[in-house]
């Protein structure tokens, strides 16, 4: 099995002119990002850009971004089309000490993480390669593809993997932050159905973890983000699939407290009924101060048994795991029907072109404490529906039931570290989009004092749970420390065996980074 997944040094595919570089480390400070650039136009012709070299494609590069506030301007891109090419750039930056951060699909919002101002930025979008193995079990996806390409490919052919729930989600970053996806409570989180991962480390060696080979980083991996290499191919177990029942009902808000009871209810049976998906999202309308609730509904299972005249919303009643929601009533509009993952996944996009923020918490599922969560959120954003600049404020409510977590340690588990807390939960999150530059300020003000108040009202209720997902995660919280200790020491020690330099704790600062972990907006229960 080892030779399968046979180790890769980096000097079967670096070019010669890197041995010139050996021993020439600088200090960060002294190192210079042009000087990078031209160094990397010439090791990597055309697959540089910058203002000044192909300043088309360098604005497309900027524009890519899905939120505004991560489209800074690094010296100057670069975009890969192999491995090799990134174990090659890899190699020069670090040997250069030159600051860079690595971009997947984009779709991140934390400012810093995927972009940077200072320094490179290493872009793998042309690396998204989707392919089914001969055998069908398994799928080879390269790191700049997004989900919506990925079911594509595999819708065509009958096939499914566990992956992001809305089409323009990136693959790299959903996966190596952990992943929630439709098929959770069967398979564990996304970063969980990946059997083998690509790597290239800081030295520039293109490495295989997986169960066999490099285990320790394998599991470390899971959860990790952007701290210790970058992964240029995920391996993931593939199955059959159909298509699924599925999309969008809005209601109005009379329907609140039957709406809380019957996301407790439903994530409560998610183990009994695994096949049924939620996503149950608090849309605040800034004109009146209202609410409309949609429901994310996605049934997995075989919906051939079921009698071909019902379609969409008369399916609602009858599908294992949403009577509770039928028993609420016909919603305002619906999207419901049958259709392939590809356009159930499409439909969920978030509008482009808007600044962005996410904010998250974890809860205990418990009626008392998610009315309460209710009505704060009610309360803390009434203040502010006269404000012209917000787009648009949403409260999304997500089951995190003790299931997803058995599935995940069957499969040999991830450094999430929900393992410590075996309940059912709810996995919160606040997304709010606004325009103009002028107003992020206000805005993270804003979501700094619900996110604060929720968490205060939550620790008194006993309701507050330790862990923020790190794809959620604001600038100021701390999902690496939320992990527990005994997680994030697997990180730590993987880092330090695989990046001995620690490259991607100094050239790569954006995003959360391991001495920061403990030190950000501490997580109650005594992590730390």
């Amino acid at each position: 099995m080892k030779s399968a997944w046979r180790c890769v040094t980096a000097s079967a595919v670096i070019s010669s002119w890197i041995i010139g570089l050996a021993g020439a480390v600088v200090d960060v400070a002294d190192s210079s990002a042009s000087k990078c650039c031209a160094s990397l136009e010439s090791a990597l012709p055309g697959k540089t850009s910058s203002s000044a070299n192909q300043a088309n494609l360098y604005q497309n590069l900027i524009a890519s971004y899905f939120s505004v506030p991560a489209r800074l301007s690094p010296n100057c891109f670069v975009t890969p089309t192999s491995t090799g090419d990134v174990s090659q750039i890899v190699s020069l930056l670090s040997q250069a000490s030159c600051k860079f951060a690595i971009k997947a699909g984009g779709h991140g919002l934390l400012v810093g993480a995927s972009n940077i101002d200072e320094g490179v930025t290493i872009d793998l979008g042309r690396m998204n390669d989707v392919t089914l193995s001969a055998d069908k079990t398994t799928v080879a996806i390269g790191p700049g593809a997004k989900w919506g390409q990925v079911y594509s490919v595999l819708d065509a052919q009958g096939y499914a993997v566990p992956g992001g729930r809305a089409g323009g989600v990136g693959v790299g970053g959903l996966i190596t932050g952990g992943g929630n996806s439709f098929f959770s409570s069967q398979s564990g989180f996304v970063c969980d159905n990946v059997k083998n991962f690509e790597v290239v480390l800081g030295s520039g060696e293109i490495v295989h973890a997986n169960d066999q080979t490099n285990p320790d980083l394998f599991r470390a991996l899971k959860g990790s983000s952007n701290n210790l290499g970058i992964v240029t191919r995920f391996d993931m177990f593939a199955f059959q699939q159909g298509h699924l029942w599925g999309g969008t009902a809005n209601y109005d808000s009379s329907t609140a407290r039957n709406q809380i009871r019957a996301i407790v209810e439903f994530t409560d049976s998610v183990a009994q009924r695994p096949y049924g998906s939620l996503i149950s999202i608090w849309n605040y309308v800034k004109r009146n101060g209202q609410v409309i609730i949609t429901n994310l509904y996605e049934y997995t299972g075989d919906v051939n048994i079921y009698d071909p005249n019902l379609l969409g919303l008369n399916l609602l009643d009858l599908l294992p795991g949403y009577e509770n929601f039928a028993g609420i009533g016909a919603p305002l509009t619906n999207t419901l029907r049958i259709a392939n993952l590809t356009s159930l996944t499409v439909e969920l996009d978030s509008p482009p072109e808007l600044s962005n923020l996410y904010a998250t918490l974890t809860f205990s599922n418990n009626e008392t404490v998610l009315n309460g969560v209710v009505d704060i959120l009610g309360d803390e954003l009434r203040k502010y529906k006269d404000q012209d600049f917000f787009v648009y404020t949403t409260a999304q409510f997500q089951p995190l039931p003790r299931v997803f977590i058995e599935r995940s340690l069957e499969r040999g588990g991830n450094v999430l570290g929900l393992e410590r807390n075996l309940d059912n939960n709810i996995l919160f999150l606040l997304d709010i989009a606004w325009k103009g530059a002028q107003n992020d300020a206000k805005v993270y003000q804003v979501a700094d004092e619900v996110i604060g108040r929720l968490q205060q009202y939550a620790r008194s209720v006993g309701g507050l749970k330790d862990f923020q997902y790190l794809n959620y995660a604001s600038r100021n919280q701390d999902p690496l420390g939320s992990y527990g200790r005994a997680a994030f020491n697997k990180i730590k020690r993987a880092s330090a065996k695989y990046d001995p330099g620690q490259v991607f704790q100094k050239l790569v600062p954006g995003g959360f980074k391991l001495a920061d972990a403990g030190r950000r907006t501490r997580v109650p229960g005594g992590v730390w």
